[in-house]
């Protein structure tokens, strides 16, 4: 199993973002959904106001190669399936 670091930023259509600078520590690619899953709904449950309809988690590797794209519309959906 190798473990890589990732940067989960957080960026919005209107050219808002929250840069993860510190990044996190992953063991497997499919730990990288639920990963992108929680950064987003922290993000949202701290500002609940804020419309967040277009923004999206991007991933990257520490070579700062993409990873995954996660829109917050689906974490917010599949939070609400639950």
């Amino acid at each position: 199993m190798t473990v890589q670091r990732y940067h989960f930023h957080c960026v919005g259509g209107g050219g808002d973002a929250v840069f993860d600078l510190a990044g996190r520590w992953v063991p497997r690619l499919q730990a990288l959904s639920p990963q992108a899953d929680r950064v987003a709904a922290a993000l949202m449950a701290a500002a609940p106001d804020t419309d967040w309809s277009d923004w999206l988690v991007d991933v990257h590797d520490a070579r700062g190669r993409r990873a995954l794209m996660r829109p917050f519309a689906e974490v917010r959906s599949r939070e609400r399936s639950l």
